[in-house]
């Protein structure tokens, strides 16, 4: 909507403009409109100066040829076509028939283009291999940058398909094969299925192993046995006696919100409490304990293939060097304008249920 009001904005503005230079014209005076910096994806070396790789670094000529040598790595094609919102992110996951080494990084190349970027995720710039990681969280983990190409798309776009070219190299320098990605690419708000997800959903509960419902937000509760030695309250041994239980920690999930706005902008809010028993602070009779409290916002943006029903995320937090970077996928299982039930493709052992604030 925001979108579609901009460009009614611009497009009245305009028509002022128009009359109001006539009138500058005959003054000598005149005013430049504001110039949209619109990208053709006909033009691939205007396109490659726009888009941002993650961990890439641009050189002009053509990818690396593949090595010959034992231990090479080999891509899988993916047939499939990647669906991409202008502004947002293309993401391609490489898939391997065979490798041995590390596999260090990419090179890839937007075909017609002249050039590639070469993408190393051993380069030390705040990435972790892992993203940072909140107990109870069901999203942190995803699929992380160092198995994923993702290029962050200019926002004004014009055409709708795009042909890449990507190849992998590892820490023995050996390249792989070269595979195509076809990226098909939509207008922000193109799809009207997308608006469905606009706003701020409250993550409501979760499958257990037996696929029961489970309330989120019930605390966790640990136990443990304690001793009493010399009026100092430690962990029970094994050769010790006289030992009484105890709570040692309770984790409580306080608030967990994922955000979509229309402009396919993507927020996630999660934040617990973890109170952990202090053994110096307690006595025999009563344990101490010390809370601390864990919020986390983070931001990026989404898109959905109505077709599949499959939502994909990247987490970028507004930047590229950022040290948390990393994308996931989800099903979306069942829809309603208040409730979302939905799975994630990597870890199926679970459903979530997604409740509109």
């Amino acid at each position: 909507m925001k979108k579609v009001l901009f460009f009614g904005m611009l497009a009245c503005s305009l028509a002022f403009y128009a009359c109001k230079k006539d009138t500058k014209d005959d003054e000598g005076g005149g005013e430049t409109p504001t110039k949209i910096d619109t990208v053709y994806l006909s033009d691939r070396s205007a396109l490659a100066t726009k888009v941002k790789v993650a961990f890439g670094i641009a050189s002009k000529g053509s990818i690396p040829a593949a090595t010959s040598e034992s231990g090479t790595p080999v891509l899988v094609e993916n047939k499939n076509i990647v669906d991409a919102i202008s502004g947002r992110y293309i993401v391609i996951k490489p898939s391997f028939s065979y490798y041995e080494s590390t596999i260090k990084g990419y090179y890839v190349s937007i075909n017609g283009s002249g050039g590639y970027f070469k993408i190393d995720y051993a380069a030390n710039r705040g990435f972790y291999r892992q993203a940072p990681q909140v107990q109870g969280s069901l999203f942190r983990e995803g699929d992380y940058v160092d198995s994923s190409i993702i290029i962050k798309l200019p926002k004004y776009i014009v055409g709708d398909t795009l042909s890449l070219t990507y190849a992998a190299y590892d820490s023995l320098g050996h390249v792989s094969n070269q595979v195509p990605a076809h990226v098909r690419i939509h207008s922000q708000n193109g799809i009207a299925d997308y608006q469905d997800f606009v706003g701020t959903w409250k993550v409501n509960r979760k499958t257990d192993a037996n696929g029961v419902w489970q309330n989120y937000y019930i605390p966790d509760t640990s136990r443990t046995n304690f001793a009493c030695v010399n009026n100092q309250v430690q962990y029970c041994l094994n050769n010790q006696q006289t030992c009484f239980p105890g709570i040692a920690a309770i984790t409580a999930v306080t608030k967990y919100d994922l955000m979509f706005t229309d402009m396919n902008e993507y927020s996630e809010l999660f934040s617990a409490t973890l109170s952990r028993v202090i053994l110096d602070n307690s006595t025999c009779d009563k344990l101490s304990y010390g809370t601390q409290t864990i919020s986390k916002l983070e931001k990026g943006g989404w898109s959905f293939n109505a077709e599949t029903k499959i939502m994909t995320i990247v987490v970028d937090n507004n930047g590229l060097e950022f040290d948390n970077f990393y994308s996931y996928q989800v099903k979306i299982l069942e829809m309603t304008p208040q409730t979302v039930t939905l799975v994630r493709l990597d870890n199926t052992s679970y459903t979530v249920e997604l409740v509109k604030k």
